[in-house]
């Protein structure tokens, strides 16, 4: 009698847990078979309605990220030999990274600094809920009050932005430039994880940026609080990857042969032999030393999941510096289709453009707002948070002709994917005064 309850009970068990795995999986593998195959044709569809807009203005549009690791940072490994390949292949042309200051002590520059291969990197700092890129030779003591820190790098011509605005901030303090509107990190803190496990276990090698896309939720808190600091002065809003490539598992030879298993993180999980039994997983060392894979967070989808346009003068630190404080960019998500061409701009009687995003222009100078996009779309105009208009049509153009009041004007545009519009491009405002 035990032994007959015990069989059932284990069949039960065994039950529950086929249940569960067909719960889990049914919905990756309906994905994989039927929902990405669609959308990535749609996709593909909508990315050759693109039509190349007229310039507008002298400022050229360069691509880059801003909060990105390497392996400077204590939870990450990555090297030019990942970063570089990645960032050419999402057509980037500058990296401002914000690795963890090892100690309190941090001198800069350090790690990566310079031009590699045509993309242009700058180092910088996440520490104190801060991304900082004091631009120039600096030893920055992280253990002095933070609003203290912030005041030293901006009065010498660096830049200081609140990273992860979700999390608690002195909104008041009068140095700090800027603040990231969408962060992917921030993104996926409200996800349950077994889903998106599953979902990369059947969809992670084919479709990786769809089941990256699967984590979205567009940051309306977020964006309310960038709008109501707008109504009292410029805080100039960017998008950060926040790329580490740390959410893997890898495995490369140690000196004395072992191999050595490294996890999320870039924690070490194990060390082992190599015997015969698992010798056959191992390949043959890539460049930067690993000779297992498992790749769940890569430079190469991070890098191309969003992406910030800056208008600079060229592509250096000083001209991409100088208009990132202006507020001269606007942010996409470049996986869904490349944003460069769009431009927001003002127009005054004459027909003159007077200002573009991120610049202020007295209220009587301005006739329209007006934004050109390289792809068809929804425009939103929202004046203060305030949504003031809708366009009736997914168009290219946009032009707002009715009377304006002072405040900051921002436009964001979306796209119809699989029926639905979803958020594509948010820009800088232009401040009305």
């Amino acid at each position: 009698m035990i032994i007959k309850v015990f069989k059932y009970l284990l069949l039960l068990i065994f039950g529950l847990l086929l249940i569960a795995l067909i719960i889990l999986f049914a919905g990756p593998v309906w994905r994989h078979w039927v929902t990405y195959p669609k959308l990535e044709n749609q996709i593909s569809e909508f990315q050759k309605l693109r039509k190349e807009p007229v310039k507008l203005s002298n400022l050229n549009v360069y691509r880059g990220v801003l909060h990105a690791h390497s392996f400077w940072s204590h939870d990450s490994e990555g090297t030019l030999f990942d970063i570089i390949p990645a960032a050419k292949n999402a057509g980037l042309e500058f990296i401002f990274l914000t690795d963890h200051p090892r100690g309190n002590i941090d001198t800069i520059p350090r790690g990566y600094n310079g031009n590699y291969e045509r993309v242009l990197i700058q180092p910088g700092s996440e520490k104190q809920g801060f991304d900082c890129w004091p631009l120039d030779s600096v030893v920055i003591d992280w253990k002095l009050n933070k609003d203290t820190i912030a005041k030293n790098i901006v009065s010498n011509g660096g830049i200081i932005f609140y990273a992860h605005t979700e999390e608690p901030h002195n909104w008041g303090n009068p140095d700090y430039q800027g603040m990231e509107i969408y962060n992917f990190h921030t993104d996926t803190k409200d996800e349950t994880l077994a889903p998106h496990i599953a979902n990369f276990l059947v969809n992670g090698n084919k479709y990786r940026p769809l089941a990256l896309r699967e984590m979205f939720d567009e940051q309306t808190h977020i964006l309310a609080r960038w709008d109501s600091l707008n109504m009292k002065r410029k805080i100039v809003g960017f998008s950060a990857v926040d790329t580490h490539e740390n959410q893997n598992f890898r495995a490369r030879y140690l000196k004395d042969g072992r191999v050595e298993w490294v996890g999320p993180n870039a924690n070490v999980i194990d060390t082992m032999e190599v015997k015969w039994w698992n010798k056959w997983i191992f390949s043959k060392p890539d460049p930067s030393g690993w000779i297992f894979k498992f790749m769940v967070d890569t430079y190469n989808e991070g890098f191309n999941y969003i992406t910030n346009y800056v208008l600079a003068d060229t592509l250096s630190v000083s001209s991409l510096a100088t208009n990132l404080k202006k507020g001269h960019l606007y942010t996409a998500f470049k996986s869904l289709a490349d944003a460069k061409g769009f431009m927001y701009y003002s127009r005054n009687e004459n027909d003159s453009i007077n200002a573009i995003l991120g610049d202020s222009v007295r209220i009587d100078q301005v006739k329209t707002l007006d934004a050109v996009s390289p792809f068809p779309g929804q425009f939103k105009l929202i004046h203060d948070g305030k949504t003031v208009n809708v366009s009736t049509e997914e168009d290219y153009q946009f032009s707002w002709k009715e009377q304006l009041k002072k405040g900051a004007y921002r436009i964001e545009m979306h796209i119809r994917l699989n029926g639905k519009l979803i958020p594509w491009l948010y820009s800088n405002p232009i401040y009305v005064y």
